[in-house]
């Protein structure tokens, strides 16, 4: 690679590649070494231009994250309130860090490849120790579940996003002729990533395939003229049925208990105690509270199992305002919305399959309600906003246009 830019930010490039490489593999690793690029950032721009940039440029990021530490102010478990800041520090760190990259079209795609990588060797890695366990025991729920995602400690729903996120993105690679590889061995990576979604039994991450998959079909009925169009939309029409045909026989529910290994299972009186506990409206309960006065709704409802296990609402909108209340309500809306929004603007139809889905994820689970998800919700954000502006640079907020345009000259 040819930067023209100082040798100590190639390396902090590269780095940053290797966090999202990370991200679907360990979050162990990926926590520390957000971490220690967080600081280098500093280091990497002495001045607050950047940080004062990232701000301007992330505010919706920055709005959220306040309204989360607001919380703290009426919240009496102090000790929650700084767990909840630990799980929430993507939001402060990715923003500064990608910002630092001065990000452009060509980096973005390399920072996908990345991602791509990361995932596809995660998802070999809970494959080989799914075999490995089968041929000890002979136990065949060793492929599902919790038992598949055990060896990267990740839960099985929120590796399943990443998953979708994966295919997704793999096909509008394709769609666009944008690999660099033989198509067919992307097309091998794609159904390789499909059945471990499928293996995953997550249904909320089937709905957003749903809609992802559906999307590059309708495109080919509407826009056939190129061949890769063809081909993305059999391969999409193929992996629908495939995925039609597994939900019909509940092949994945046979082998998981009859359900009760995935993540389908009613939560409408989980959603309902949360809307019902919340006694202040326009603020919540506070960030640091929610778990106390949630389970001892429960308790007080006879809803025992909930409280012992201390389940939240798994509903991301309901939750935000039983914590943060309708302020934090309007600015979680805000925050989905603007990246939809631009990416509408800008007719940049990769954010809005990569965005979308996340609606449907906030329906049946608080996806930032753990670092797994908030990093993989602010990593998805971030770049599709940054490429939303850099197709149409007069969204940029005025004064940093230029800054934009000196990124555009940083060639990969």
């Amino acid at each position: 690679m040819n930067l023209r830019f100082p040798s100590l930010f190639k390396i902090y490039f590269c780095a940053v590649v290797g966090l999202v490489f990370l991200m679907p593999i360990s979050q162990l690793l990926s926590t520390r070494l957000l971490f220690i690029l967080f600081i280098f950032s500093f280091f990497l721009n002495p001045n607050t231009t950047v940080l004062r940039s990232s701000i301007i440029f992330s505010w919706d990021i920055f709005v959220y994250l306040a309204i989360v530490i607001i919380g703290i102010l009426y919240s009496f478990d102090l000790s929650q309130s700084i767990k909840v800041l630990e799980t929430n520090f993507s939001f402060l760190a990715i923003p500064l860090v990608l910002k630092t990259l001065r990000l452009n079209s060509k980096k973005i795609e390399l920072l996908f490849f990345g991602y791509l990588y990361g995932l596809s060797l995660a998802s070999f890695i809970c494959l080989f120790n799914a075999l490995f366990s089968f041929v000890e025991n002979g136990n065949v729920n060793s492929f599902f579940y919790y038992n598949l995602t055990e060896p990267i400690g990740f839960q099985p729903t929120y590796f399943a996003y990443y998953i979708s996120f994966g295919i997704c993105l793999s096909l509008y690679l394709i769609y666009t002729d944008q690999i660099k590889i033989k198509r067919h061995l992307f097309t091998i990576n794609i159904i390789f990533l499909f059945i471990i979604l499928m293996l995953a039994a997550s249904r909320t991450a089937y709905v957003g395939l749903l809609f992802i998959l559906s999307f590059f079909v309708l495109k080919f009925l509407f826009n056939n003229s190129l061949k890769s169009h063809r081909y993305v939309a059999i391969l999409s029409s193929f992996l629908l049925f495939a995925m039609l045909l597994i939900n019909h026989y509940n092949w994945n529910d046979s082998r998981t208990d009859s359900g009760s290994g995935t993540d389908y299972w009613e939560r409408f009186p989980l959603w309902q105690a949360a809307l019902r506990a919340n006694p202040n409206p326009l603020f919540g309960v506070g960030t640091g509270d929610y778990k106390a006065v949630l389970n001892q709704y429960y308790s007080q409802q006879g809803m025992k199992s909930f409280a012992t296990d201390s389940y939240n609402s798994h509903n991301q909108f309901v939750q935000i305002y039983f914590s943060n209340g309708i302020l934090g309500l309007l600015i979680l809306c805000i925050l989905i919305c603007r990246p939809l929004y631009l990416s509408f603007i800008v007719q940049n139809q990769l954010g809005i399959i990569i965005i979308f889905p996340f609606i449907i994820y906030g329906i049946t689970e608080v996806f930032l309600g753990r670092f797994q998800g908030i990093i993989f919700f602010v990593f998805c954000h971030q770049l599709v906003i940054t490429d939303s502006c850099l197709r149409r640079p007069k969204l940029i907020p005025v004064g940093k246009k230029q800054q934009v345009n000196d990124a555009l000259h940083f060639k990969l």
